[in-house]
């Protein structure tokens, strides 16, 4: 049951401390590369440059720390000498949105450049597209990611009976499309549809497809009637399903050009103003959002590539949110004392095996000798510097409610060998296809898990050469893989719906090609679960399951990490990353 409410000195010393410090921190990278250059070359010994880097890193991130110390300093006694009382850049913006705060401009940088702005067409993650159209259509129901509850957001309430099986929502009054059409109850059931559709091939269709029918009472009331009981159903009307589209809109201008343009169909924060696919998108504040004053003015996206060169841009000013992925990256900019708003996804990252009947993997041992060759620990040395939550489980310990004490597969170099020496008895080549996108990381992950397997007889065909969009393509449309760098991406916010579509054998967005009758049992008592003790539960017999039957050679939980500057307050983290707008600001206008 979900009810929501109405919302209508002398800077002299300071200033040579400051350079003193970034000239430092600029010579400290050098003689990272000369220490470790000079280690090797005296000792004629080839030496991992992980070893000694990351002793090497904390060293120089202490400096970095030194001068954000020291820019903080220079903002305070720069303000306390001019009378100032704002735009202190050392001290996070707190509060929300109210009407003196309005103006102002924010640059986000996000991982991947979404496909088009049309909710429906799109995978809904906030890597791809996620928080931008979030920002044009708004949601029926918002995940709080901070209370970890899901609350109304364009709807006014939604109530379940006691089976959880029949759904009613009702509407808010005045909200408005942009192009000024009121928003019905009517327009939600035809948006919803279009999820459903056959045409619809992302994953927001298998979610749609939990409602088995949609009864309109009134103007601001619908009834959704799900196909069995669904104790997290708020969860679907939280995702892209959620974000209506004006169908008068669409109609008028069809799928494939609206996703280009969708000016006037959302009833979100912003409108839009400019979309360059591939370069930017562009955003304006609405002056009559139903939900009160915006007030940053202007949002813009950008994809920049690298998370170091991403870094490097929030260090600069040039962006002033940015998403980010890689475990050493998000350290640093902990470090520096960056504003960071942070989810936790289990099965973050590994090595997915398609388990297509064509495939070598399609052999059970096979997928359970290179879950035996995977060494979590020695790739978060190699590749994250120590910075990773290295773990082979399905769910990593620290996450709440959820972990169960059940263990993933052991490192367990002679069990893999003698595994692949039986496939290999059977009629297999010994080769294998791994894929990963052409990021620094990425290469980095494929070029460790290389060695793991060869290491155990594998023969590995290695293809970094792809861009992580051409990655998607190949593995979600063509399914022309054998086994990938990956992240299946598990939040504790929808599990059932995000393992569902990967892991449940009828699933249309079940691209790894994975069947067992087993994980189909336990995925239905899942969707059914009431309380999280029931969920641990479940979750420990799939564990359980997947240790017999594995379809990824996990290595790390993972975090993805919105970081932001400390002039930018009032976002608000929703489910998968999302960020929302609606209530953020800036400060030292």
């Amino acid at each position: 049951m979900l009810h929501g409410t109405d919302r209508t000195a002398d800077l002299g010393f300071t200033d040579q401390l400051l350079l003193e410090g970034r000239r430092e921190f600029s010579a400290c990278h050098s003689r990272r590369l000369d220490l470790f250059q000079s280690t090797t070359s005296q000792t004629n010994v080839s030496v991992p440059f992980w070893r000694i880097r990351a002793p090497l890193r904390r060293t120089c991130m202490r400096l970095r720390k030194a001068v954000v110390t020291a820019s903080a300093l220079v903002m305070l006694l720069s303000a306390a000498g001019c009378g100032g009382s704002g735009g202190d850049e050392a001290t996070a913006a707190t509060g929300t949105c109210t009407p003196e705060r309005i103006g102002g401009s924010v640059t986000q940088g996000t991982l991947l450049s979404p496909r088009g702005l049309d909710p429906v067409g799109q995978p809904g993650a906030a890597g791809s597209g996620g928080t931008e159209i979030q920002a044009l259509f708004d949601s029926l129901i918002t995940y709080n990611a901070e209370t970890q509850t899901y609350e109304p957001q364009v709807a006014q309430a939604l109530d379940s009976n006691a089976e959880h099986t029949v759904w009613t929502m009702k509407l808010r009054d005045g909200v408005k499309f942009g192009n000024g059409d009121a928003l019905t109850a009517d327009d939600v059931k035809r948006s919803i549809e279009r999820h459903q559709s056959p045409s619809n091939t992302q994953v927001s269709r298998g979610e749609a497809l939990t409602i088995a029918s949609m009864d309109v009472v009134d103007p601001q009331t619908i009834r959704f009637t799900l196909d069995g009981p669904y104790p997290s159903f708020p969860h679907v009307l939280a995702t892209d399903v959620g974000m209506v589209t004006n169908p008068r809109i669409v109609d008028a201008m069809g799928p494939d050009q609206f996703a280009l343009n969708p000016q006037g169909a959302g009833v979100g924060p912003y409108e839009l103003v400019r979309y360059t696919p591939g370069e930017e998108i562009v955003m304006a504040a609405k002056s009559d959002y139903w939900g009160g004053p915006v007030c940053i003015g202007t949002l813009r996206f950008i994809s920049i590539s690298g998370a170091d060169a991403t870094l490097d841009a929030l260090r600069t000013g040039e962006l002033d949110v940015a998403l980010l992925r890689e475990p050493p990256a998000i350290d640093e900019a902990r470090a520096e004392g960056m504003e960071s708003l942070p989810t936790l996804y289990n099965y973050g990252e590994g090595v997915v095996m398609n388990s297509a009947s064509n495939r070598p993997t399609a052999d059970v041992r096979l997928r359970k000798a290179i879950t035996a060759a995977i060494d979590p620990e020695a790739i978060n040395n190699r590749v994250f510097n120590g910075t990773a939550l290295a773990t082979s489980a399905l769910i990593q310990e620290s996450t709440p409610g959820l972990y169960s004490g059940e263990e993933g597969p052991a490192y367990d170099p002679d069990a893999a060998k003698r595994l692949v020496d039986e496939v290999k008895s059977s009629g297999w080549n010994g080769s294998i296809r791994l894929l990963a996108d052409n990021s620094p990381i990425r290469v980095n992950e494929a070029i460790a898990v290389k060695a793991l397997l060869e290491n155990v007889g594998i023969a590995v065909e290695l293809n970094t050469d792809m861009s992580l969009a051409e990655v998607l393509g190949r593995v979600a449309s063509d399914r022309d893989y054998d086994l990938v760098i990956w992240g299946p991406n598990y939040t504790n916010e929808g599990l059932w719906a995000l393992m569902n579509r990967q892991l449940n054998s009828q699933s249309k967005s079940n691209y790894y090609g994975y069947a067992d009758d087993r994980m189909d049992a336990a995925l239905a008592d899942l969707r059914a679960a009431d309380t999280v003790d029931k969920q641990k539960e479940i979750v420990g017999r799939m564990q359980a399951i997947l240790n017999d039957s594995p379809v990824i050679a996990n290595f790390a939980a993972y975090e993805e990490d919105n970081i932001h500057s400390h002039r930018v307050g009032g976002l608000l983290l929703t489910r998968g990353s999302v960020l929302r707008y609606d209530k953020a600001f800036v400060t030292g206008l």
